[in-house]
C-alpha cells in the first residue's frame, strides 16, 4: 500500500501543480485550484494503479523467497564462497559482466569494496551496485551484494535491482560455489 501512495504523490502532485498553474492563466484562481487538485488526484491514482500493478506483474516471474521483499527496489544478498579472498574478489569483478551497461566506479581491493553502476534502461534511471568482500579465513570469504536505484524517489523498478542481485549471485554460485549466508 505504501508503494502505491509513493507513486501517487510522486506523479499526482507535480501534475496537479503544473496543470493548475497552466489552467490559472485561462480561468483564474478558484478554477485552477480545483482543476489542479482534481487533475492531480486523477493522474496520481491512475498512474499508481497502473505502475504498481505492472511492477507486481514483473516481479511474479522472478525467483524470490519473500514476495513482499521482492517488491522492494533495494536488494541485498549475503553469500559465503569457499575460496580464498583474492580469488573471490576477482570473481566479483567478473560477475559485473552479467549486468548490462555496468561499469566499475570505485575499487578498493584492501577494503574489499567494489562500487559499480548500471546504466539507464527502460526499467530504471540506473542502478547502484555494491559488493563487499570480507575474508573469513584462508579458504572462506563472505560477499555482500547490494543493488538499488540511483534515484532515491524510485518507487518501482520492475524487478531490475532484484535481477541484478540474482545475476551476480548466480555467477558466484556457478563459478565459486557460493552459498547463501
Amino acid at each position: 500500500m505504501d508503494r502505491y501512495l509513493k507513486i501517487f504523490f510522486i506523479t499526482g502532485i507535480p501534475f496537479g501543480i503544473i496543470f493548475g498553474t497552466l489552467y490559472h492563466f485561462q480561468r483564474g484562481f478558484p478554477a485552477s485550484l480545483v482543476s489542479g487538485l482534481l487533475g492531480g488526484i486523477f493522474v496520481g491514482s491512475t498512474l499508481s494503479l497502473i505502475l504498481g500493478l505492472l511492477h507486481r506483474k514483473s516481479i511474479q516471474n522472478m525467483p524470490y523467497n519473500d514476495y513482499e521483499e521482492a517488491l522492494d527496489v533495494k536488494h541485498e544478498r549475503k553469500l559465503i564462497v569457499p575460496l580464498p579472498y583474492d580469488h573471490v574478489f576477482n570473481l566479483c569483478l567478473d560477475s559485473l559482466t552479467e549486468i548490462k551497461k555496468s561499469k566499475i566506479n570505485k575499487l578498493d581491493r584492501d577494503k574489499g569494496k567494489i562500487r559499480a553502476r548500471a546504466g539507464m534502461t527502460p526499467k530504471t534511471l540506473g542502478d547502484r551496485i555494491r559488493l563487499k568482500v570480507e575474508k573469513i579465513d584462508d579458504e572462506k570469504t563472505r560477499v555482500i551484494v547490494r543493488s538499488e536505484p540511483v534515484s532515491p524517489t524510485t518507487a518501482v523498478d520492475y524487478g531490475k535491482n532484484l535481477e541484478n542481485v540474482e545475476r551476480i549471485t548466480a555467477y558466484l554460485e556457478e563459478n565459486g560455489g557460493a552459498k547463501t549466508d
